[in-house]
């Protein structure tokens, strides 16, 4: 008997743990007009990206590193190009010589001394070296990675003077000022939190009370714990940070 009592006990343990814990509290003792519902959250980036070589190379330069702010367009990673460079000056210095060339061809038909043949070469032989250039500048652009919106470093992965192979991660950043909560609810909830929602987030880490407005909800539920995420974004000020948890606080209805 006291085995039978010792197993069921454990039982309702291990189901406590896996089930969401969700509570209605009130702002007072015996005060319920301020009641409030609530379920656990984490904060997530609203944006993220992993920065990615264009081309394969030797860095040159890699100067940031993780938790460093960088504003949009701030130079992330230079590749050394010494050869890219020179050899678009050698077609720059190609089709000047070749420019020259079907200008005289073109000035020699005209005095019957050649032939349209001879111009059409020419002019081919100089349109094909200026698509060369164009080539040549568009991979250079490659040279040079920016950063595609303001943010913070989350991770670096490579340093200077490193060879990297074009498609590797070079960064990660996260958007700065688009912090989002990620919320797991119970799915009867989807029946009257709706997009627009305001709500107040109670950062563990932190303490800080920040207020914020419901974005969407997921379009599945989740079968096995009957729950749904609920996804909101940070509206009031706050210095807290993507991977930080703590409470949603929604008004019971």
């Amino acid at each position: 008997m006291h085995h039978l009592i010792l197993h069921t006990v454990f039982a309702l343990s291990i189901t406590a743990l896996a089930t969401p814990v969700f509570a209605l509290e009130a702002a007072g003792k015996g005060d319920t007009s301020e009641a409030v519902v609530s379920a656990r959250g984490v904060l997530v980036a609203g944006q993220s990206a992993d920065i990615s070589a264009g081309m394969t190379g030797k860095l040159t330069s890699a100067p940031y590193k993780a938790g460093q702010y960088v504003k949009r367009g701030t130079t992330l990673a230079e590749f050394d190009c010494d050869r890219q460079d020179a050899e678009l000056n050698s077609k720059r210095a190609a089709l000047a010589t070749q420019s020259l060339k079907y200008e005289n061809q073109a000035e020699l038909l005209q005095m019957g001394a050649a032939g349209a043949l001879d111009v059409s070469i020419a002019k081919s032989e100089r349109d094909q070296i200026t698509a060369e250039i164009s080539s040549l500048k568009i991979a250079l652009k490659d040279c040079t990675i920016f950063a595609p919106f303001p943010g913070f470093i989350t991770e670096r992965h490579v340093d200077a003077y490193e060879s990297a192979q074009a498609g590797q991660p070079l960064y990660s950043i996260n958007r700065a000022g688009t912090t989002e909560v990620s919320i797991i609810a119970p799915s009867k909830w989807a029946g009257w939190v709706k997009p627009g929602a305001k709500f107040t987030f109670k950062v563990d880490e932190t303490g800080e009370s920040v207020s914020a407005r419901v974005q969407r909800l997921s379009a599945v539920v989740d079968p096995v714990s009957q729950t749904i995420e609920i996804t909101a974004r940070m509206t009031g000020e706050h210095n807290s940070r993507p991977g930080m948890s703590g409470i949603a606080q929604f008004p019971d209805l």
